[in-house]
């Protein structure tokens, strides 16, 4: 945990994403610590380190999604940082914040500390929780916990022991949590709209994710509920998405209850990806007939659809920018 906190600092890590803009970017680490990765469809195992007197390298599965290449690839990074002068074969990590330590020897013990503090430090899952307005009690709903695991590019699991690791939650709560499929929650972020299936990821969006850094998959669902002063003429131009990898798969506007006259509605619209992507998109609040500089409100994401790495080296585009 101490060795997580030294790479924290030493890339700045913890005054980049204070704002809770992001996830931390283990690849960029990886690389800038100067480690060689390589993705192949490990059989039994999701993956290696290997040491050598020269250089260093790992092996991460392309098996599994994106949450375990990058929580494997933190574990195996966990291996060079720690000093260990042994080769590793992983058939499992995560196994200490889960409780199960018994029968890893203490190299692996230590690997997986690390990823587990490397990945989701209380630091991280503060900030990300300022920048929701979630409250302590909002920590322990699994609603809140799925939407915080995507905004820490991390398993729902992952996110449940981290919790408990942060003293957020008690074990009990966490055992509880970490038993609930996140289809669920998917349901309940989109229940005005049935998608073909429930592989991708539900983000739930608002004026509150202007700025953040979205890593995700292609076919992941954003599901925007924003106010919108359409009395006085102005809406979200979600016609601007047009040259973007991103499909609005659903638009509607809902008005309160009773019916206030000239009162702002809450624009809800569901965007799917729809191809391999990284790209900033911006929304405007704004009049149609007037020019874009007299935005009411603008929201600009920065999108990583990248999914999962496939085989091979670390795409570029992986990378996450500053």
């Amino acid at each position: 945990m101490a060795k997580a906190a030294e790479l924290h600092k030493q890339f700045d890590l913890k005054a980049r994403l204070r704002d809770g803009s992001g996830p931390i970017d283990v690849l960029s680490t990886i690389r800038d610590v100067g480690i060689m990765v390589l993705f192949r469809p490990l059989e039994g195992l999701l993956g290696a380190y290997v040491p050598t007197p020269s250089a260093a390298g790992m092996l991460v599965t392309t098996q599994r999604d994106h949450h375990v290449q990058r929580f494997t690839a933190a574990h195996e990074l966990g291996h060079h940082v720690c000093g260990h002068s042994a080769p590793s074969l992983d058939v499992s990590v995560g196994f200490v914040a889960r409780g199960e330590k018994d029968g890893y020897d203490a190299q692996e013990v230590e690997a997986d500390a690390f990823a587990a503090e490397f990945l989701l430090p209380k630091w991280l899952i503060t900030a990300h929780a300022r920048r929701q307005h979630w409250s302590l009690p909002d920590l322990s709903r699994p609603d809140v916990v799925y939407q915080l695991s995507l905004r820490l590019a991390a398993s729902y699991s992952a996110t449940c022991w981290a919790l408990l690791a942060a003293d957020y939650v008690p074990l009990k709560v966490a055992q509880q949590l970490a038993k609930l499929p996140p289809r669920l929650s998917k349901q309940r972020a989109m229940p005005d709209f049935q998608p073909d299936n429930w592989y991708g990821d539900v983000w739930l969006m608002s004026e509150r994710d202007a700025g953040v850094q979205i890593v995700g998959s292609p076919d992941d669902y954003l599901v925007f509920n924003l106010e919108e002063h359409a009395a006085g003429g102005y809406e979200w131009g979600f016609d601007a998405l047009n040259e973007a990898p991103l499909e609005v798969r659903h638009d509607q506007r809902k008005h309160d209850v009773p019916l206030v006259y000239g009162a702002p509605v809450t624009r809800r619209v569901v965007l799917q990806g729809n191809a391999i992507s990284q790209t900033v998109v911006r929304l405007d609040e704004r009049r149609p007939w007037e020019a874009d500089e007299n935005a009411l409100k603008s929201l600009e994401l920065r999108l990583a659809l990248l999914g999962k790495e496939p085989v091979g080296m670390v795409r570029p585009e992986r990378f996450i920018s500053a």
